[in-house]
């Protein structure tokens, strides 16, 4: 998972040690920064300080959740009447993930709670419907497919799946034939069309934010992607009333050998 924060040292601090080197941590000094990066990198989730400037600013979160109601957002604080004030107001728009400096941020308390946040929820979809073949094959490729579900966008190429399988390409073409499993470059693209369904749900990312965030070149290649796998143009994907059953059809075609992004 990518992870943005707006924190006080102290608290940056604390969130490193409980992501450890699972996930990725980028620290922005300001809200406007820090606005761009949930725009246009793929950010999964944003934990903020509504003291991080050493007072109470509670505008801003509103508005970064006003642009992006299904982003997941933490409120991370200490434990004071300000602040409590604040999570309370923060409620009302949304933000019902609160941690509290010394109380609940136990290191693997606060690691877990931000791996179940709802970013993750479709990607599990996937990635439970192609377990049961996973397992049977290198615990390397099981732990690469995961990985690259969660990071779609650090998967361009078919090489980089099987360096991460710790296996040449041909080697990775024969385990993933042996499986039941669709090539890697239909794996690519699943990972990719899953993290797109979730961004396509907030209205405050237009197509081209999407793309560069699941890092294509232009939204074009996108387009002839989706259209060839399902059927349908990405405006269509954005109105679909039911990304679950998208995705059950997804994993049906990742399944079985017929199938190309091509």
């Amino acid at each position: 998972m990518e992870v943005a924060a707006r924190l006080s040292p102290p608290l940056v601090s604390h969130l490193r040690v409980a992501l450890d080197d699972e996930h990725v941590l980028t620290v922005f000094d300001g809200w406007s920064e820090l606005a761009e990066a949930v725009r246009t990198r793929p950010i999964d989730a944003v934990v903020v300080d509504p003291r991080a400037d050493g007072r109470i600013q509670i505008d801003e979160i509103r508005a970064l959740v006003g642009r992006h109601p299904t982003l997941p957002i933490v409120v991370y604080s200490a434990l004071t009447p300000e602040a409590l004030k604040a999570a309370v107001e923060l409620a009302k728009y949304g933000i019902h993930y609160v941690v509290l400096r010394g109380f609940d941020d136990e290191p693997r308390r606060f690691r877990d709670l931000i791996e179940r946040l709802p970013a993750q929820r479709l990607t599990g979809i996937v990635l439970q419907g192609l377990s049961s073949r996973l397992a049977e094959g290198p615990p390397m490729l099981h732990r690469a497919v995961i990985r690259m579900f969660e990071a779609p966008h650090a998967f361009q190429k078919v090489p980089d799946l099987a360096f991460a399988a710790g296996m040449t390409r041909r080697n990775l073409d024969r385990w993933l034939e042996r499986l039941g499993l669709a090539s890697a470059r239909m794996l690519i693209f699943g990972a990719r069309f899953t993290r797109a369904l979730y961004y396509m749900r907030d209205p405050g990312y237009l197509l081209d934010d999407i793309t560069q965030k699941l890092g294509y070149t232009n939204a074009r290649l996108f387009a002839r992607q989706v259209r060839a796998a399902t059927g349908l143009t990405p405006s269509m994907l954005r109105d679909h009333a039911e990304p679950e059953k998208l995705l059950e059809q997804l994993t049906a075609k990742l399944c079985r050998q017929e199938g190309s992004d091509e």
